[in-house]
């Protein structure tokens, strides 16, 4: 029997075997696919996921295969475009990375297993049998075609915005809304350096629009789409926007290197559940995707190594009880809800053409407003306790 079993081998789940594999637990990491594998993503790494990773030691590998980002760039929808430094804030890394979930992944993943965890791939789960008053979890697994039975004494689910395993266990109780986004790769890309950028002009309301280096003359670009519902797209929404005439112009002599894909993110963290019983849930699979950039790659790392903190004292202590699962929970809150109900916030009275029009303005003149901008879109919540509009404006302004 295993002490805990990790269903997921995302940076979430990868994260938390390597944190608790470095503490001594037995650790089996499954996954269903073989590494490495691709995620559609973004692939943007904040400064709070380089924070992360430089912990797990792995910043430095990280470099020499993505693109380091220095500085960051909004354009509004009328095209006016503010940019700044990303400066050190909070004892955060003063950069941020974009490294493609194909060498990402298998990093992290082969991070945990270097320390010590258990890795299966294309290993199906096909249930986990909760606690039911026992002290473990039985894991239902197809492998090979041969469905297996093992046991642990946790488990944790990171399976990203894949709902299947939540709803069939019952830990979730309805399928959630989701945002979706579609993403392409394009080599022989002309004006690249060390800046993502964000853009608000040729996409629709509420979205936004990326171009993210992955190397000096090829990048990740896509669109994130703010339409919640089960059908929505943003293939149509992609189309346009490199289409749209800046796009044109970065694209005139570059190739689109694969298809274009599309994948939805869940952000409903805040009426979503973060543990069942003998069951942690982290990343993604908890609705921890920001609900303003569709970021989630550094909340997947930063609860990944929660959960590790959190199961850790649960085994130092042979206390599995609710109120050690209700604990992880209350953390989980205290460190990710100011900044949902933030962004959240912001999306509800920011994203509106004449609102970031005049942001982008007001911030070329002002450089305290500039960087508080680059530092909500990399995931900072400048304002705690009840939020309205008028609290979030002096936030951002800074009054």
């Amino acid at each position: 029997m295993h002490d805990v079993a990790i269903i997921g081998a995302g940076p979430g789940g990868s994260a938390t075997a390597h944190y608790l594999a470095q503490r001594g637990l037995r650790v089996l990491l499954l996954d269903k696919a073989k590494f490495p594998r691709d995620k559609t993503c973004g692939d943007g790494l904040t400064p709070r996921a380089v924070a992360v990773l430089q912990d797990m030691g792995l910043v430095d590998d990280l470099k020499r295969v993505g693109h380091v980002i220095k500085r960051f760039e909004v354009f509004a929808p009328n095209r006016n475009s503010t940019r700044d430094v990303i400066a050190v804030q909070d004892g955060l890394p003063d950069f941020s990375l974009v490294v493609p979930r194909l060498l990402l992944d298998d990093r992290i993943r082969q991070r945990a297993v270097d320390s010590g965890a258990a890795f299966w791939p294309d290993a199906h789960v096909l249930d986990v049998k909760q606690g039911n008053g026992t002290q473990h979890v039985e894991i239902k697994v197809e492998r090979d075609g041969k469905a297996e039975a093992h046991q642990a004494r946790m488990a944790v689910i990171a399976t990203g915005a894949n709902t299947r395993l939540l709803m069939h266990t019952g830990i979730l109780k309805r399928q959630p809304n989701v945002l979706v986004a579609s993403r392409a790769y394009f080599e022989g890309v002309r004006g690249l350096s060390d800046i993502w950028t964000l853009r608000f002009d040729d996409v629709p309301m509420p979205g936004y629009g990326w171009v993210f280096p992955t190397g000096a003359e090829t990048a990740n670009i896509g669109v994130g789409y703010f339409k919640e519902g089960r059908n929505a797209s943003a293939a149509e929404p992609f189309k346009r926007f490199i289409a749209s005439p800046p796009l044109r112009e970065m694209l005139t002599q570059a190739r689109q290197a694969g298809p274009v894909r599309g994948y939805p993110l869940r952000d409903d963290f805040l009426a979503s559940p973060a543990y069942a019983e003998r069951v942690l849930i982290v990343g993604e699979a908890a609705g921890l995707v920001n609900p303003l950039t569709g970021e989630g790659i550094d909340y997947a790392l930063e609860s990944g190594r929660m959960a590790a903190q959190h199961l850790a004292g649960m085994f130092e202590h042979d206390d599995f009880s609710a109120q050690r699962h209700q604990a992880y929970d209350a953390a989980l809150r205290e460190h990710f809800a100011p900044l949902f109900e933030f962004c959240i916030k912001v999306r509800q009275w920011c994203l509106r053409p004449f609102v970031l029009n005049a942001l982008v303005s007001v911030a070329n003149r002002r450089d305290d407003l500039r960087s508080r901008l680059v530092s909500v879109v990399l995931g900072g919540a400048p304002v705690k306790g009840k939020l309205t509009a008028g609290r979030v404006a002096r936030a951002l302004l800074n009054r």
